[in-house]
């Protein structure tokens, strides 16, 4: 078997040649704001059961703990794969294919965001499952913010931002530039107005890419550590903001799924969250 994918603007591109050993959906703070989803589907295959496709120039590294450093594209922001610090293998992002295996369990459960249910028949683990040998993991919890307001930041803290206003709509979306994009089973976005985010720093952080064939599709990420970050569009004049990225309870969750005509083939949706094969015109 040869699986083939790529980033969201097509820069960086790889293949790889084996049914990968382990699928985990992982739930953890640093996943989240990675791929500024509710979790992040990784494969993992042996080192030389990986390839890429072209050069890699556009791709940059950042060293998120003393356990891994990861990438992503400069150019687009989507996450993509990373070898492992032994250098036995590769971990892949499975949002950028459409085709491949289907994840064996949740993991960093404990973790996950309270803005998400974690539903279905997959096992659970509060941290790496035990056979997999991998270190323990442990996450610091964030002091209280401020009242009324949700926080957000990237995952090297470099940019942070503030939510003031309740969310007008969240919803999982399954299109394909979505899931490139985020390198994920989905997007997860929360829409408010334009006035209702404000960045308290790292602004000039900030990298922009717009799809060009696309009339307002645009991904907002960390230039240092790829997070994904909240779009401002003042032609709509709306906000639209990646949940995986927020610090904060945001007190909503996502009331539908949408594009689910584009969802990969590896993913099964097992909420009771209404789905739409296209986006709803009301």
């Amino acid at each position: 078997m040869t699986n083939q994918a790529s980033c969201l603007c097509g820069s960086v591109q790889w293949e790889f040649t084996a049914e990968p050993f382990n699928a985990f959906n992982c739930h953890c703070k640093i996943c989240r704001k990675a791929h500024g989803s509710a979790f992040a589907t990784y494969w993992f295959v042996k080192a030389e059961q990986f390839n890429w496709l072209g050069d890699s120039d556009t791709i940059v590294h950042y060293r998120s703990s003393h356990l891994l450093t990861r990438s992503f594209c400069g150019s687009c922001g989507s996450v993509v794969p990373y070898r492992s610090e032994q250098g036995s293998h590769w971990v892949i992002p499975g949002g950028c294919h459409e085709d491949g295996k289907k994840s064996d369990c949740h993991i960093f459960a404990a973790h996950s965001a309270p803005w998400h249910d974690i539903t279905g028949d997959l096992s659970r683990y509060d941290d790496y499952p035990d056979y997999t040998g991998m270190e323990r993991v442990e996450e610091e919890p964030l002091e209280p913010g401020p009242d009324g307001t949700v926080r957000g930041s990237c995952i090297c803290g470099t940019v942070k931002y503030q939510i003031s206003e309740p969310f007008k709509l969240v919803q999982n979306c399954h299109c394909h530039r979505c899931r490139k994009a985020r390198a994920a089973a989905h997007a997860t976005n929360g829409f408010t107005s334009i006035d209702g985010v404000k960045f308290m720093q790292g602004e000039d952080n900030l990298a922009y890419y717009k799809v060009p064939d696309a009339k307002y599709f645009m991904q907002v990420f960390c230039k240092t550590c790829g997070s994904k970050m909240p779009r401002l569009d003042p032609d709509r004049a709306i906000a639209v903001i990646p949940f995986g990225g927020l610090d904060d309870d945001p007190k909503a969750k996502p009331v539908r799924h949408i594009y689910t005509d584009y969802m990969a083939r590896w993913y099964e949706i097992t909420d009771d969250v209404p789905a739409f094969k296209e986006e709803p015109t009301s």
